[in-house]
């Protein structure tokens, strides 16, 4: 039984190696080279869903030695970009992973989304933008098709919910306040008549 998970295993590192998967970056990341750098850019889980924590997979090798490039977390700058929306989210290395980089990021609609990094590496001058496509890195897909066993709400209906439920409640309040208004005023009404009943007996 040891002996057949054993050549399971060893089948499966030779498959990977043959088939050139690298164990610490998934192959739907982009790459570009900058001077004697090369950056692979990416989201750290994917395929990456909307409403899920996710980040920046970024990854710097100096490619006149292969080796990876550290300590840039300094030097370097990002910014998600969706659409017109762009937030600027700060680096930090990734531990015990030299030369590899990520910041937060929790994408809350499906799309395409841009990935901006600008600063220095070792001197050199950075600034390049990517945006996921099926050349590049994941696109930030909705949730339900893999939803189970019951599809989530989306972020956009809960907060039409929540404006919708918002609004009812304020027109009862309002509606409640023009029924008290007008009991008092009922109240006053008949109060005023009886005084007069009595007034006239």
């Amino acid at each position: 039984m040891k002996s057949a998970i054993r050549l399971t295993f060893v089948w499966a590192l030779l498959l990977s190696i043959l088939l050139g998967i690298d164990t610490q970056v998934a192959w739907a990341h982009g790459h570009t080279h900058v001077g004697d750098y090369e950056l692979t850019i990416g989201f750290i889980g994917e395929p990456a869903y909307q409403g899920q924590p996710n980040g920046l997979d970024l990854r710097v090798v100096n490619t006149t030695n292969d080796q990876p490039v550290t300590g840039l977390e300094d030097t370097l700058k990002a910014e998600i970009i969706f659409g017109e929306s762009k937030r600027e989210v700060p680096i930090r290395g990734r531990f015990g992973q030299e030369g590899a980089y990520t910041a937060d990021v929790l994408p809350t609609v499906a799309g395409d989304y841009t990935w901006h990094i600008w600063g220095e590496i070792e001197g050199t001058p950075v600034d390049v933008t990517m945006t996921s496509s099926p050349e590049t890195f994941s696109s930030i897909q909705s949730k339900e098709g893999v939803s189970f066993p019951a599809a989530e709400p989306l972020a956009a209906d809960v907060m039409t919910a929540a404006g919708a439920a918002a609004q009812n409640a304020q027109l009862a309040l309002i509606i409640g306040a023009a029924g008290l208004v007008l009991g008092l005023i009922g109240t006053v009404v008949g109060l005023l008549g009886f005084r007069a009943a009595r007034r006239a007996a």
